[in-house]
């Protein structure tokens, strides 16, 4: 008979349960309770910003990995580095960013999905005028000419 292993419990230490409790009450504030794991409509005009800093091995990683899944849990979405189509105003949605790709590869291989900051600003952000453009260019839109 082979036993069941189950993985030990994940335990911070005070700097990551600080920071923890700081990113979960910022995520509160927009209507993200990772305790609950429920979403409320975000209200309008709030915005924050948040970095997870550290030296190397203080336990970053651990700690988005875990925000992370809380996160997912409650239902947010998770944006890419590829291109995302039209929004929808319910949907929530987080990217996790990281100053290079090492730190991404990093976050990647404990399940994070990251992607670096370079290309995320790369990415384009749905415009029903690129759609426009994109039908046009595909030879799906009418040819309209200019006559000056």
């Amino acid at each position: 008979m082979v036993a069941a292993m189950t993985a030990p419990a994940l335990v911070f230490s005070d700097d990551q349960a600080e920071a923890h409790d700081r990113v979960a009450a910022a995520l509160i504030g927009h209507g993200i309770d990772l305790t609950e794991a429920t979403i409320t409509p975000m209200s309008e005009g709030q915005s924050t910003v948040l970095a997870v800093m550290g030296k190397a091995g203080s336990g970053k990683t651990m700690l988005l990995a875990a925000l992370y899944r809380s996160m997912r849990e409650a239902g947010v979405d998770i944006v890419s580095g590829d291109y995302e189509g039209r929004r929808r105003k319910d949907r929530r949605t987080l990217a996790i960013l990281a100053p290079t790709n090492k730190a991404a590869s990093v976050l990647r291989l404990q399940g994070v999905p990251a992607t670096t900051i370079h290309r995320i600003l790369y990415t384009p952000v749905y415009d029903p005028q690129y759609e426009k453009i994109a039908d046009w260019l595909a030879g799906q839109a009418p040819v309209r000419r200019w006559r000056g």
